[in-house]
C-alpha cells in the first residue's frame, strides 16, 4: 500500500511522519529530502533550473535556495514553472526508492510530500492523508521553527492549495487545531484503520 501524507505549512505534518515511521512494515519516503538531493551542487537538475532561473544557480550549478524561493513565494506562475523543472526528477527518485522497499518486503510506503498533488504523485496512492490546522496556528508554528517573516509567510501559504482541497481530495484528514496529544490520538486511530485495510 502506497499512502500520501499531505497538508499545509506548519499543520504538523512532520508530527504524523514521525508517528508513522515507528510502525512495523511502514517507511516513510522523506519527498523534501529527495528534493534537496536532486538540487546537489552540479547536478543535472540545476543545470535545467538555471536554464529558467539563471539568477538562482550558479556557473557551478549551486542552487541558491533563498533566491529561489524569493522568486516562487511572489509569482505563482514562476513558482509552476519551477515546479515543471524540479518534479520530474523527484518522481524518478520517488519511484526508485519504492521499487528497492518493495523488494525488501514493507507493507505501507508512506511519501510524505508537502505538494503531492502539483507533483501528480497522488496518482500512485492507493490511500492519501491530510493534516490541516487553523491559519493563525500555522503562521506561529512557522514562525517559531522557521523565524521568517510574516509578509513571506503570507507569501508562503499564498502558493499552497486551501483547506477545502485537501478535504475534497483525501481519505484522512487530522486536525491539528488542539494539542500534540489530542494529533497522536487522531493518527493511532486512524493507523489501526489502516491495519484493517491492510490485513483485510
Amino acid at each position: 500500500m502506497i499512502i500520501g501524507l499531505t497538508g499545509q505549512s506548519g499543520a504538523g505534518k512532520s508530527t504524523v511522519s514521525r508517528a508513522l515511521s515507528l510502525q512495523e512494515g511502514f517507511y516513510v519516503i522523506d519527498c523534501d529530502r529527495i528534493a534537496r538531493q536532486v538540487t546537489e551542487d552540479g547536478s543535472l537538475c540545476n543545470a535545467e533550473i538555471k536554464k529558467h532561473f539563471p539568477e538562482a544557480v550558479s556557473q557551478e550549478l549551486v542552487l541558491n535556495r533563498k533566491v529561489m524561493a524569493q522568486i516562487v513565494f511572489s509569482d505563482n506562475a514562476k513558482l509552476r514553472e519551477y515546479e515543471a523543472v524540479i518534479y520530474p526528477y523527484i518522481t524518478q527518485e520517488v519511484n526508485e526508492c519504492i521499487s528497492v522497499l518493495c523488494s525488501y518486503g514493507y507493507e505501507v510506503i508512506i511519501l510524505d510530500a508537502p505538494t503531492l498533488f502539483e507533483a501528480g504523485m497522488d496518482r500512485i496512492c492507493d490511500k492519501i492523508i491530510s493534516v490541516t490546522a487553523d491559519k493563525a496556528k500555522r503562521a506561529e508554528r512557522i514562525k517559531q521553527r522557521d523565524g521568517i517573516s510574516d509578509e513571506m509567510i503570507e507569501k508562503r501559504f499564498s502558493s499552497q492549495k486551501d483547506e477545502a482541497f485537501f478535504r475534497q481530495n483525501c481519505d484522512y484528514i487530522l486536525c491539528n487545531d488542539s494539542d500534540i496529544a489530542e494529533l497522536y490520538r487522531q493518527t493511532e486511530s486512524m493507523i489501526k484503520e489502516l491495519r484493517t485495510i491492510i490485513n483485510g
